[in-house]
């Protein structure tokens, strides 16, 4: 069941706006409002923010996923509500198949996702990863090629040209309005590649020192 993401106009932190991000990143990979323990699993993959440490910024889980925009109805229950049907490697891998007959070998999310919309029982990006780790290698083991909308090093050399226009210790939502105004990859595209925006930013700001001494 899809859930409608929200407009939320309140003020927050960068640590909340980190995880706010972390969620709704969640949300979109998965199609749907995610469960504490759906998040918990790509969290550990991601290094994204634990959702214990989410649950002490915000209070509940319930409300954290309101600050990231997904409607709460305290009367459905989350179990009901993303129970699904289990598949093998193989049946996942036959999926793959079928999606490079109708489309092509070259896959990405969202076309795939697209796709998942006209076949019956086809699975879901969540269950795809649980099965093989990482949508790459499950797209790599289907003999898929995998596409990005942005590589690394254009998402480094976006985040390196914000950091030399805005400086040092660049923050979260610096950047956010930054790319906007510049049309740069997005904050969530960063999060997927390095896992959260700390590790972003000591990685391009520790190659931007090295290049400066290397310089010198």
């Amino acid at each position: 069941m899809k859930q409608r993401v929200l407009t939320n106009q309140k003020s927050y932190t960068e640590e909340q706006l980190e995880m706010i991000e972390a969620i709704r990143a969640v949300g979109e990979l998965i199609q749907d409002r995610p469960r504490r323990t759906v998040y918990r699993r790509y969290a550990l993959v991601n290094d994204w923010p634990q959702p214990e440490n989410i649950v002490r910024q915000f209070g509940s889980w319930p409300e954290a996923l309101s600050a990231a925009g997904y409607e709460w109805n305290v009367d459905q229950q989350p179990e009901e509500l993303e129970r699904a049907p289990k598949y093998t490697k193989d049946e996942i891998l036959k999926s793959f198949h079928r999606y490079a007959q109708d489309v092509g070998s070259t896959i990405t999310l969202k076309k795939y996702q697209m796709w998942r919309k006209s076949v019956h029982h086809a699975p879901s990006h969540y269950h795809i990863v649980k099965m093989f780790g990482s949508w790459h290698d499950a797209c790599t083991a289907a003999g898929l090629e995998a596409s990005v909308t942005y590589s690394k090093a254009e998402l480094a050399a976006s985040l390196r040209q914000a950091i030399e226009e805005v400086g040092f210790s660049l923050s979260f939502e610096a950047y956010r309005e930054w790319a906007k105004r510049n049309n740069k990859p997005s904050t969530k595209a960063l999060l997927h590649r390095y896992g959260s925006w700390s590790a972003a930013i000591h990685a391009i700001e520790n190659e931007i020192r090295l290049n400066k001494q290397q310089a010198q």
